[in-house]
């Protein structure tokens, strides 16, 4: 098959046979050459091959067969929080749950099933509006109900394995996409971790929240919600946390111990409101928030000798060449 040129690059006979499978068979979108950019809180990103919004499993089933047989990489992306993609971009194709796959059904007196493109504030103002308690403490987190999930994220002492009790999922393979369930006890919640796998996307959650005061639980979000705009840069964009919480004390005391709150390279900066935020303050690339990263590292590593680890995913080639 002749390689269509784009931007300089060919693109693979795989992400043709992708896109040539869905297009026109799907409900959901497919486009080629997306600047990532603009699906990521952090506002930083190239273009992708190909990406697919999925409207429903059935989609979403369509779309993982495809990639599958293709043999082509594959990102799945909810609202892009917790990542750093590429200056260059994504060879492959990126699913992106966030637009087709955010129902919510209530499913007897406590138990919520919700798709996983669902962002978290839906879902809570959801429950809340239910007088339904057990995820207001996440309230202002800026991801998916599925990429809580697989990062078990939490605030406040809460976490979402907390109230998962199963996940639906495909499992790809090469050549093959199987649908599974996997109760709570085999997903492996621990500290911002989960023993799912790249190859397994989520697709739907099972939640058991609990009754509880309309009032109170009003009360307790607008009291989270009030202490993430006291305490996180949320006027500049950014990924979340940049680092895993060493034991027993926070990334962001060992990184302002270290006198880091400002530092900057390019317009990648650590946040001087929580210094384990770097926030984009302006036209920062994937490359100055890489170096930024590993200079934080290094830095608490001479001077507090704790060897930091990155929360947040690190998407396509960055820095490379180096």
């Amino acid at each position: 098959m002749r390689l269509r040129k784009r931007k300089g690059k060919a693109i693979s006979p795989g992400i043709e046979a992708v896109e040539s499978a869905l297009r026109n068979k799907m409900r959901g979108n497919v486009e080629r050459d997306v600047v990532i950019a603009g699906l990521t809180t952090f506002k930083i990103g190239g273009p992708a091959d190909l990406l697919v919004m999925p409207k429903g499993k059935e989609d979403l089933l369509l779309a993982a067969r495809a990639v599958a047989d293709s043999g082509e990489d594959y990102l799945v992306l909810g609202k892009g929080s917790n990542v750093l993609v590429s200056d260059l971009g994504y060879r492959g194709v990126v699913i992106l749950l966030s637009k087709g796959m955010r129902r919510i059904w209530i499913k007897g007196k406590d138990m919520v099933e919700v798709e996983a493109g669902c962002g978290l504030d839906r879902l809570i103002r959801f429950a809340l509006g239910r007088g339904l308690g057990g995820v207001e403490d996440m309230s202002g987190i800026p991801g998916t109900v599925g990429g809580a999930v697989r990062m078990n994220a939490g605030a406040k002492g809460a976490c979402m394995g907390d109230r998962v009790r199963g996940v639906s999922l495909l499992r790809i393979g090469e050549g093959w996409v199987r649908d599974s369930v996997k109760d709570a006890d085999e997903l492996g919640f621990e500290y911002r971790h989960t023993d799912l796998t790249d190859s397994e996307i989520v697709y739907k959650v099972k939640l058991e929240l609990y009754k509880h005061s309309r009032q109170e639980l009003d009360d307790r979000r607008r009291e989270v919600l009030n202490w993430r705009r006291d305490n996180q840069p949320l006027d500049l964009p950014s990924a979340g946390s940049v680092f895993r919480n060493p034991e027993g004390v926070s990334a962001g005391e060992l990184i302002d111990r270290c006198g880091l709150k400002n530092l900057r390279i390019g317009d990648a900066v650590v946040s001087p409101v929580h210094a384990n935020f770097i926030v984009n303050a302006g036209a920062a690339t994937a490359e100055d928030v890489r170096k930024l990263i590993l200079r934080v590292k290094d830095e608490v590593s001479q001077k507090e000798g704790v060897e930091l680890q990155e929360e947040i995913k690190l998407v396509g080639e960055i820095g490379g060449g180096e």
